[in-house]
């Protein structure tokens, strides 16, 4: 409803404010069409210049009027406050009487000095001897002119004499009358002259065509009727925005007019410009000297309008001045009032720029502050309400996970006490939680179980990793166990540490049938690669025989012939069991710090001059210098890799070796490539396994022996499609 009101009000006062502004135009309008009309009856001058004086003096009347209405509105409403005890209103009558009385004296003197100098500068403007100047100026300006018509007419009647003498319009002398013509023009120095006879016949001319074609068409008619009444006529005539002084008199014989001679000439431009200055000049001092009481009377009341300003100006600042102080206060108390009841969206409008304004807004802020910390609190109650809700359902659910997951997960805080240890943990172990949990992990666990875990956090540290992994033997109740480790290191935002996770698998089961399917595969293996060649010997032992038997004469040739095929099988069975021996009985690495780079180039070098149909390229990061590993054992990981890269490319073709070293600088990346046939995606899983092999003549066992070596290093081997052809085996280890 408030709001509908303060609408309404307002739309009332924009449109009272219309109103005034068309009555103020308005009251102007009949003002100065009035005050023009009396000036005009009275006085001839342009209307446009009545206009603006008389405009300017309204003007400054309706000003002068407003600000009267203004600061008297002010000052009855003061007087009605004061005398109904408005809070403010002794200060605001104390403080505008103030600045009225500060302000007055020194605007009145400055008014009077400021007249009395108006007064006598206007005076000034319009004495006599100005005037007179300027008359005489004029009457100069118009003898020239006068003088001009004169002296174009002596030569006209000078010419007239001389033909009247010499009888130069008889048709005998009619060629003498045009010669002479054109000599005199040159000696009288003129524009043109025209001769006419009776008739009005153009006989003899000595001017430009031009000149002569404009005077004949515009102006020269009236005046050649006046000459041929007997009258001497002059006339200045305008051509081409140039003042032309033209001559016109009657050739006059004993009995009549024999006819007429025109004399022009051209006034300069430069004296025209200053006659037409001097009448310009004297119009419009005629014009201000109609005008001085209208002008003297706008000075003064523009003079009196600044001094009423400054006075109403000073009562204003007055009133703004407290209104500026009395209002926010009142508003401040009501405010403060209001806020103690609990109303925290109520704001002070009032605007002030200095001390009071910075009280002012110091309020407001302060109750924006209080309602949005109020709002924050309840904001905050139920967010925290929200979050101890969904902590304690992520607790449970964590709580049910970790229960029944099969992994070992064990938690230790800052402190090193655990903090958590689950089900599958406590199983593994062999402990109750109970009795671990919040014990330190230095006393809650057998020191047989610490030792590896306490080497992998080394080589994490070491390596200033996150985490570390790796696989671990432990004694438990009496078994020994193989477990799958992770230790994470866990650290909040800031990186400050809180202490480590520890989840651990266990393996034993697993390794055990691992090791059973892989000796099963491997018995398979050496099965198969037993019988293929038992098979030749039984043939070539049984043809022995029947030969024998038979006694045939080829016996001899037979005999050398089988005896050769069961030699060979037999040295093929007993390369067999050298590679099965070598891969059963590998050494375990001795790792050294070696160039890596030296080991590939000795490798390399077994192959040179003898392989001449392959190219070898190699791309050596120099970032990457010595790592720890076997050096022999890898000279054979790369002969094998490099002997199955041979094979692939047939003999001829591109193996080439790159090293690199990861962003982090943990890693050593080895790749070999060749742009051989491939291998087949069903056989990149079996590639690694013992006695799998694509070729006829393969044992099988040569990248088993690469991957065995590479893992023993801590490393990994894996097989990847060359582009656009061909096999790259990637290794990565630990730089």
């Amino acid at each position: 409803m408030d709001y509908r009101l303060s609408d309404e009000y307002t739309r009332k006062k924009r449109k009272r404010t219309r109103w005034i502004i068309f009555g103020i135009l308005l009251l102007l309008i009949v003002l100065t069409s009035v005050e023009v009309y009396i000036q005009q009856s009275h006085v001839s001058t342009p209307i446009a210049s009545n206009i603006a004086v008389l405009l300017l003096v309204n003007i400054n009347i309706i000003l002068l009027s407003v600000l009267v209405l203004i600061v008297g509105k002010n000052l009855v409403k003061l007087y009605l406050d004061r005398k109904w005890k408005i809070i403010g209103a002794r200060f605001r009558t104390k403080l505008v009487l103030s600045f009225a009385v500060l302000t007055f004296v020194p605007s009145f003197l400055l008014f009077l000095v400021a007249s009395g100098l108006l007064t006598n500068s206007i005076n000034n403007w319009f004495n006599q001897q100005i005037e007179n100047s300027l008359k005489g100026s004029l009457d100069v300006a118009e003898g020239y002119y006068a003088g001009s018509g004169k002296n174009i007419l002596l030569y006209a009647n000078m010419l007239n004499e001389l033909f009247l003498e010499k009888n130069m319009f008889s048709k005998e002398n009619l060629q003498y009358l045009k010669n002479t013509v054109l000599k005199k023009r040159v000696d009288y120095k003129v524009d043109g002259i025209l001769i006419f006879d009776s008739n009005l016949n153009l006989v003899a001319e000595s001017i430009e065509t031009p000149l002569k074609e404009k005077i004949l068409n515009e102006k020269l008619t009236p005046l050649l009727q006046k000459a041929l009444s007997g009258e001497d006529v002059s006339e200045i005539i305008l051509i081409d925005n140039k003042n032309l002084v033209v001559g016109v008199s009657p050739i006059k014989s004993s009995q009549n007019i024999a006819g007429i001679t025109v004399v022009s000439w051209f006034i300069s431009k430069d004296m025209v410009n200053k006659i037409g200055n001097i009448v310009n000049a004297f119009e419009e001092y005629k014009q201000l000297k109609l005008l001085k009481y209208p002008i003297k009377l706008s000075y003064e009341i523009t003079l009196l309008l600044i001094t009423l300003l400054i006075l109403f100006s000073a009562i204003w600042f007055g009133f703004y001045l407290a209104k500026g102080i009395t209002v926010p206060i009142k508003e401040l108390a009501e405010a403060t009032k209001l806020v103690a009841e609990g109303n925290l969206d109520f704001k002070i409008t009032a605007k002030a720029n200095d001390e009071i304004g910075m009280l002012v807004e110091s309020f407001n802020q302060m109750t924006s502050d209080l309602k949005e910390g109020k709002l924050a609190i309840e904001k905050a109650n139920e967010e925290l309400k929200e979050t101890n809700i969904e902590l304690e359902q992520r607790k449970g659910y964590m709580e049910t996970v970790l229960e029944n997951i099969a992994t070992g997960v064990i938690s230790v805080d800052s402190h090193g006490r655990v903090s958590t240890i689950n089900e599958a943990a406590s199983k593994i172990l062999n402990i109750q939680a109970k009795k671990v949990k919040g014990e330190p992990y230095k006393k809650a666990f057998d020191a047989s179980y610490l030792d590896p875990v306490r080497a992998m956090i080394k080589v994490m540290n070491e390596a200033r990793r996150e985490s570390a992994n790796g696989q671990i033997q432990i004694i438990v109740s009496g078994r020994l166990i193989t477990l799958l480790v992770n230790v994470t290191a866990l650290k909040n935002t800031e990186g400050k540490y809180l202490g480590m996770v520890i989840v651990f698998d266990d393996l034993t089961e697993l390794i055990k049938a691992q090791k059973t399917a892989a000796w099963r595969e491997v018995a398979r293996g050496i099965a198969h690669e037993i019988k293929n060649p038992l098979t030749p010997i039984q043939l070539n032992t049984q043809r022995l025989k029947k030969k024998f038997k038979e006694g045939s004469s080829d016996f001899t040739e037979v005999f050398d012939e089988s005896t050769d095929v069961i030699i060979q099988e037999v040295e093929g069975l007993k390369k067999l069991v050298d590679e099965f021996s070598k891969f059963a009985r590998m050494p375990e690495p001795n790792p050294k710090p070696y160039k890596l780079h030296r080991i590939i180039d000795d490798t390399l070098a077994l192959y040179k001059d003898i392989r001449k149909g392959i190219k070898f390229l190699i791309n050596y990061d120099p970032k990457i210098d010595i790592i720890n590993v076997d050096h022999e054992q890898f000279k054979r990981v790369f002969i094998n890799l490099i002997e199955n890269s041979i094979d692939a490319v047939n003999g001829n073709g591109i193996i080439e070796i790159d090293t690199s070293l990861t962003k982090d600088s943990k890693t050593v990346r080895i790749e070999v490539k060749d742009n051989g046939i491939g291998i087949p995606d069903e056989n990149k899983d079996k590639l690694f396994l013992p006695y799998f092999s694509t070729k006829k003549k393969g044992s099988g066992l040569g990248l088993a022996i690469a991957n065995r070596i590479v893992v023993d290093h801590s490393g990994i081997i894996r097989i990847e499609d060359n582009q656009p052809r061909g096999a790259k085996f990637i290794i990565e280890l630990p730089a």
